[in-house]
This record gives C-alpha cells, sequence and structure tokens, in this order.
C-alpha cells in the first residue's frame, strides 16, 4: 500500500522540483563598447552586450573602444563568420578599417 502512494506522488513531486530549481542565466558584458559606422564616422555603442550572441554592426570601420569586461572579437564579416578580425580585450582602444560584427566571451574564442 505505502509503495502505491510513493507512486502516485512522485510525478507531482519531480513537477515541483523542476519548477524550484533555478535555470542558468544568461550572462552579459559589464560596460560599453563603441564603433564607429560609415559613411559619415558616426559613433555607435552597444551596452552590457550579452555573452556569445553576435551584433551586427553594419558597415563599421575606424575607432573601436572596447570598454566592457569582455573580450571583443570583431569580425570582418556579418553574422559572426569568417574569421576574426581582430581581438579587443577589456580597456583596449584600437582602429580596423572595416567590420560587420562582434562577440563577446570571457576569453578569446
Amino acid at each position: 500500500m505505502r509503495l502505491r502512494t510513493i507512486a502516485l506522488y512522485a510525478p507531482a513531486a519531480a513537477a515541483l522540483l523542476a519548477l524550484a530549481v533555478p535555470t542558468g542565466t544568461a550572462q552579459a558584458a559589464t560596460g560599453n563598447f563603441f564603433y564607429h559606422q560609415q559613411p559619415g564616422d558616426i559613433e555607435r555603442v552597444l551596452t552590457n552586450p550579452g555573452d556569445n550572441a553576435c551584433f551586427q554592426l553594419g558597415n563599421g570601420g575606424g575607432p573601436i573602444s572596447n570598454q566592457t569586461d569582455r573580450v571583443a572579437s570583431v569580425y570582418f564579416s556579418n553574422n559572426c563568420t569568417g574569421g576574426v578580425f581582430g581581438f579587443f580585450n577589456p580597456g583596449d582602444n584600437g582602429s580596423l578599417p572595416e567590420y560587420h560584427s562582434v562577440k563577446f566571451t570571457e576569453f578569446p574564442p
């Protein structure tokens, strides 16, 4: 009799436990990533960008300033494909002639 009672309540207990266990939260960089869009050399900023997400930068070119706490991998191509054009560690400033997307990670990929 006792075994039947446990079997009856086990699925409900498992469902409640699944709801109570926190799921992983998405991580994000803290800070700002500054870049320039062309033509017009217009400065743009990404604030607290998510980790491992690809951000489109349009027709980027010129100065870059990574004031986040993550490594910024800047790609020549859209959709963070075709290989990394440059790495910018936290606090790094630099310039690239052309870029189109960026991804933020704790460590270089």
